[in-house]
C-alpha cells in the first residue's frame, strides 16, 4: 500500500492508502468533529447504516447501494462495522467501514475493493478494519 492524496480535502483530517498490486483496493481514515459522545447517541446500528447507504447513493455517479450484511457492533469500543455494495458508473465496489466516536470526533475507517475481488479479499478487509482503534 502507498499513501494517496485526494484533490479536495473534505474532512477535518484524512489519510488514504491505495494498493500498488490490486487496482481498486484502497482504505482510509477520516476524522470530523461532532457534538455527541457516542455512536449510539447518533442512532442504532441499523439507523446509522441507513444514513450511510443514503449518503452513498446520493453521491455523483452512484446508481445503487445495498447493505450486504447486518451491521456489527463492536462491544469493546461501541463502534459499528458496516458492509455494503455500491454500484455506479465507476463499477461495483464493496465497502467495509468501521465507524467510531471518541472525544467528540467521528472516525470512519473504510476499506474498499472491486466487487469482483471481494471474495478473495474479504478476510484481509475485515482484518484491516478490525485493527482500527481510537483512544
Amino acid at each position: 500500500m502507498k499513501e494517496s492524496t485526494k484533490p479536495l480535502k473534505t474532512h477535518l483530517d484524512e489519510i488514504n492508502f491505495v494498493s500498488s498490486e490490486l487496482k481498486g483496493y484502497q482504505y482510509g481514515v477520516t476524522v470530523d468533529p461532532v457534538r455527541i459522545d457516542s455512536l449510539s447517541q447518533f442512532g442504532t446500528p441499523g439507523e446509522v447504516a441507513a444514513r450511510v447507504v443514503t449518503a452513498e447513493v446520493n453521491r455523483d455517479g452512484v446508481f445503487d447501494v445495498t447493505l450486504v450484511k447486518d451491521p456489527i457492533v463492536e462491544e469493546s469500543s461501541g463502534s459499528y462495522i458496516l458492509n455494503y455494495l455500491s454500484k455506479g458508473k465507476r463499477g461495483n465496489k464493496h465497502f467495509i467501514c468501521k465507524i467510531s466516536i471518541a472525544k467528540k470526533k467521528l472516525y470512519v475507517m473504510t476499506a474498499q475493493v472491486k466487487e469482483e475481488n471481494y471474495n478473495d479479499m474479504e478476510k484481509e478487509l475485515m482484518q484491516v478494519v478490525g485493527t482500527f482503534q481510537t483512544n
